[in-house]
């Protein structure tokens, strides 16, 4: 590859990378607050449609990488720093959570609290 295509790819790479394709209104009602290789914390508006903290989600990961994306409507909840694992979340934190996507399969997962 000659430089100026290898610098055009990795250009095109880190584009591709730190904008991942996602719809308007996730871009808008959707934040990724931090992240790790294999978890990212999202905060979103509160009262969305599921299809729209999917595509944040999905907008999120890599196709077909191992990723779970937790979403939170009330940011003061979430930890401050993503996990190495979903298992190293505080349980305070993953039981305020409204929905985790589970990216690997491509499924929504919405949390409820049990009473």
């Amino acid at each position: 590859m000659t430089p100026s295509l290898k610098s055009l790819a990795l250009a095109t790479s880190a584009l591709a990378l730190g904008h991942p394709a996602a719809s308007h209104a996730a871009q808008n009602d959707c934040t990724v607050k931090s992240r790790s290789s294999a978890v990212v914390l999202m905060h979103c508006k509160a009262n969305l449609e599921d299809k729209v903290w999917a595509a944040a989600a999905k907008a999120a990961c890599e196709p077909g990488k191992a990723c779970n994306v937790w979403i939170w409507e009330d940011s003061s909840k979430m930890p401050p720093t993503a996990p190495e694992t979903d298992a190293d979340l505080p349980k305070s934190a993953t039981g305020a959570a409204v929905a985790v996507w589970i990216n690997d399969s491509a499924n929504l997962m919405k949390l409820k609290k049990v009473r």
